[in-house]
């Protein structure tokens, strides 16, 4: 199964390193150069669900786009365009081109914006990008469009923002800048823009007036710089206005419809003072609605600056009041701060909000400057009600030094609560990534069934992955039944926290049901027959994201005595469920030994995958599917294979079982599999990566892992596998759960501890259900 990762800070840890401090698990300094071989400006910055970071700016070889993805250890993911780096050629019609910004779509399409001179005067931009690195040709024949506002001559239009509303044919592309609506070429108003999923124009969006673009003055000359959507979809422009006489930050809601919101402050627009000239750069919106907007204030020298808004357009006065050390010049609803040091510059140029509320700016300071080198990354954390952060870094500020003019230009949050920061160095003029220790991390929950009467039980690692001798919470949704129940783990409500999923077993009518992670016992998902008609043959469960809401589908698959069928539901936002996939996972529809499944993202691509394999009768045959089909028609990743290579494929008959996860670090999700009853307790881990090539073969004949569990041979009770994060480390931990009539119990290699394919020295033993002997062992999720 697949484990989703999540930013929930709950445990006091620190691991890998002090929260604030740079991340040695990320290319072991926290830091990562890249060149394109020219100069190279990195300028925007996202987190994928599966934690890989992308990239993307403009190298001047060739004035290309030039995007970069890493994996979540640092390393160059290979997956993408074969070497990690893709560049996109804009084509000669398009001069002194500029990349702002970068939004990724929920199948994994990368979109990047900016703008070039076309013409005689800047242009919106807009290209768009397979998750493999090509252009995608569904976005115009050659992956891109651009938006003239204001006609030719010197009316420039500049896109700085972009954001995606919406999935599936539906979705629209927004971009975001400022578009001169003047002769003279100095009247500079918001300018937002709509395409279609196509890179058409959408001609729905200010259907009455100009279709498929808006501008909108705030009384001044006004520049858009950064976009963030809503719970209701309306587009939310930050930028800045001169009204006034100098520059306050300046803020525009428009409905989805491509009209201004005139219920945000009466007038569809809002302004801020800092007192100085001050200047807007990024924006996010909090699940409430409220907003807020980063920058700089520069009375003389800048310092960083933030806002916050109500959802009704309203400075916050009451719910963001800073005080206390570093404000050096707030007020109720704003907050400006510096690194410790008067008269030094600070910009802020990018906004994250963690999933706790609180604020992160990242962008520049000088504070540490010395001879040549002015300026490094600079990174700051405010507390929700609008205070510097003490519990990063100390004072809530930190820098990060790349050896010479260092500039961060985009922030987002990861998988794990880290602070990812991109932007340039001029040392060697390369892209920059610096990555911060943004919380503290705690590894995956591990659910265990196997108890004949119905229970299960959650246990959650400590900070260095051991799981507790007492389980956390035990569960029952299906009352006390004699069978034992079989489970799996994924935060199926999207809340950041693991819930557990549990399917009976033989015996019983079957029946499925979600258990809230939050406490262990509230049903999120009432027990209900996932394949109707009364089966009592029992299933398996398993939970992985394929559609990259940040809500976990769950798969269930019948034990013996039913076919080899797959059925994938997902929680609706009342408890009920809608089924979004049912097909056989294995070709052969009159075989009745149930199946076993398994998510993880073999492939590399940023979207987990389907492993399926036989069960009893069926051999260890695995089928593997691509996760980014399964709710259409499946497909196949690579041909059918037996998990066990020579005799065993024959030998083995009762099928396997089967879980999936970063066991070597490598970015691939590995595939681990334990031999069903009457088989040793093999554990056998293949490489994902030689697997999703197709060098099967060659996965077998090098294994990541292929041991007897206590080198017991002659063990028939078969084993359980599961592998799971229990430390945070960004490396699947294998868990293998007692067979059948052994006594209970589950034993534990953490992936740092893995240094060859034998049985790792170290390991935990953890007695489950008393050590009672079980007839059909331990089942762990």
């Amino acid at each position: 199964m697949t484990r989703q990762l999540r930013p929930e800070l709950l445990e006091d840890r620190s691991v890998p390193a002090a929260v604030g401090a740079l991340d040695p698990s990320f290319d072991t300094d926290g830091l990562v150069r890249t060149t394109f071989g020219a100069t190279d400006t990195g300028s925007a910055v996202a987190v994928q669900p599966d934690g890989k970071v992308v990239v993307a700016g403009l190298t001047t070889n060739g004035n290309d786009v030039a995007v970069v993805r890493y994996n979540p250890d640092g390393s160059l993911d290979t997956s993408f365009d074969t070497d990690g780096k893709a560049t996109y050629d804009l084509g000669a019609g398009i001069l002194t081109p500029q990349i702002t910004g970068l939004a990724l779509q929920d199948d994994g399409k990368i979109v990047i914006c900016g703008y070039g001179n076309i013409g005689g005067d800047d242009d919106f931009v807009v290209v768009r990008l397979n998750a493999n690195g090509s252009a995608d040709t569904t976005f115009s024949a050659d992956g891109r469009a651009t938006r003239n506002f204001a006609g030719g001559g010197t009316n420039d239009d500049q896109a700085f923002g972009v954001a995606v509303l919406g999935t599936g044919a539906t979705r629209k592309i927004i971009l975001v800048g400022s578009s001169d609506q003047t002769t003279a070429g100095t009247g500079f108003d918001f300018a937002v823009a709509s395409f279609n999923d196509n890179g058409t124009t959408d001609t729905a969006f200010n259907a009455g007036g100009t279709p498929g673009r808006l501008t909108r003055t705030l009384g001044g000359t006004d520049r858009g710089r950064a976009v963030a959507i809503d719970s209701a979809d309306r587009i939310v422009v930050a930028g800045f206005t001169n009204g006034g006489g100098t520059n306050d930050f300046g803020v525009l809601r428009v409905l989805p419809a491509g009209t201004v919101d005139v219920a945000f402050n009466g007038t569809g627009t809002q302004t801020v003072n800092f007192g100085a000239d001050d200047q807007a750069t990024s924006v996010a919106v909090r699940p409430d609605d409220r907003i807020v907007v980063g920058g700089f204030s520069d009375a003389g020298f800048a310092d960083f600056a933030v806002a916050q808004l109500t959802a009704t357009g309203l400075q916050d006065t009451a719910g963001f009041n800073p005080t206390g050390a570093g404000a050096v010049g707030s007020a109720p609803g704003r907050f400006t701060f510096n690194f410790g040091a008067l008269g030094v510059v600070e910009r802020a140029n990018a906004i994250a909000l963690q999933p706790d509320d609180k604020i992160v700016l990242a962008g520049f300071s000088a504070i540490n400057a010395t001879g040549g080198n002015p300026n490094d990354f600079a990174v700051a954390r405010v507390t929700a009600d609008g205070k510097l952060d003490t519990s990063f870094a100390t004072d809530g500020r930190a820098t990060a030094d790349f050896g010479a003019d260092d500039q961060g230009a985009g922030a987002a949050i990861d998988n794990n609560g880290r602070v990812v920061v991109a932007g340039f160095t001029t040392s060697n003029n390369d892209f920059a990534v610096a990555r911060f220790v943004g919380s503290v991390e705690k590894g995956d929950r591990v659910v265990v069934g196997g108890s004949t009467n119905g229970a299960a039980q959650g246990f959650d690692p400590n900070a260095a992955g051991v799981l507790p001798a007492v389980q956390t919470f035990t569960g029952a949704p299906f009352g006390a039944v004699a069978a034992n129940v079989r489970t799996a783990v994924g935060d199926v409500d999207g809340d950041g926290i693991d819930d557990a999923i549990l399917v009976t077993g033989p015996g019983v009518a079957i029946r499925v049901a979600v258990l809230s992670g939050a406490d262990g016992a509230t049903l999120l998902v009432n027990p209900f027959d996932p394949f109707g008609g009364g089966f009592t043959g029992g299933g398996f469960v398993t939970a992985g994201d394929f559609d990259l809401d940040g809500k976990a589908e769950f798969i269930v698959t019948p034990d013996e005595g039913g076919g080899p069928r797959v059925s994938i539901f997902t929680r609706n936002a009342d408890g009920t469920t809608t089924t979004k996939a049912n097909f056989f996972g294995i070709d052969d529809a009159d075989f009745r030994g149930g199946a076993r499944a398994a998510t993880g993202d073999v492939d590399g691509d940023g979207t987990p995958d389907l492993a399926v394999a036989a069960g009893f009768g069926g051999g260890p045959r695995v089928a593997l599917f691509d996760g980014g089909t399964v709710f259409g028609t499946p497909t196949r990743i690579v041909g059918d294979f037996f998990a066990f290579p020579g005799t065993d494929a024959v030998n083995l008959r009762n099928g396997a079982f089967v879980a999936a996860g970063d066991v070597d670090g490598d970015g691939f999700a590995d595939l681990a599999f334990g031999g069903g009853p009457g088989g040793a307790p093999r554990v056998f881990v293949l490489s994902g990566a030689l697997v999703s090539a197709g060098n099967v073969g060659g996965a077998q004949a090098a294994p990541v892992l292929n041991f007897f569990v206590a080198n017991d041979t002659d063990d028939r009770g078969g084993v359980r596998v599961a592998l799971a994060d229990l430390d945070g480390d960004q490396k699947a931990d294998v868990l293998a759960g007692s067979g059948q009539n052994r006594p209970a119990g589950v034993r534990v290699y953490l992936g740092k501890n893995i240094t060859g394919s034998a049985e790792p020295a170290t390991f935990q033993d953890l007695a489950l259900f008393g050590g009672a002997v079980l007839p059909g062992g331990v089942f762990v999720g």
